[in-house]
């Protein structure tokens, strides 16, 4: 009975995904789109009050298809604006644990008021490196 009682949620949950799916959901509601943008391989910046250099590569994801134009000439202005926020960094911020997490909300909402747009919706760190 044990080994039965996990199979029977599982089904319960697969059935039920497929009813909402299939069955329950509105056809005219369109799932959220989310395009992956990377304004540049990596950003290279001096580390605030320290003689090292932090690289990292930023991914952003927007919520909306077709602004490949509208992103590719505001590009400057995206990677000044991270490069502004990044080279504010000091080393002790850029050794805390947290500093991600408040980057990405400090980046998100710097490119969302500088580009006047609001669709910015992650950001995502593929490198973080302090040399």
């Amino acid at each position: 009975m044990k080994k039965l009682l996990p199979m029977i949620l599982v089904a319960i949950v697969v059935i039920g995904g497929s009813l909402y799916f299939f069955v329950f959901r509105d056809p005219g509601e369109k799932p959220d789109v989310r395009v992956v943008y990377s304004p540049g391989e990596f950003f290279t910046t001096n580390v605030n009050g320290a003689p090292r250099l932090l690289k990292t590569a930023v991914v952003l994801i927007v919520n909306k298809e077709g602004l490949d134009d509208m992103l590719t000439a505001e590009n400057a202005r995206i990677r000044d604006t991270i490069i502004f926020i990044l080279r504010d960094l000091t080393e002790p911020e850029i050794l805390d644990l947290g500093t991600q997490d408040m980057l990405r909300e400090r980046i998100l909402t710097a490119l969302n008021e500088r580009l006047e747009t609001g669709v910015f919706i992650e950001v995502l760190f593929n490198d973080f490196v302090m040399a």
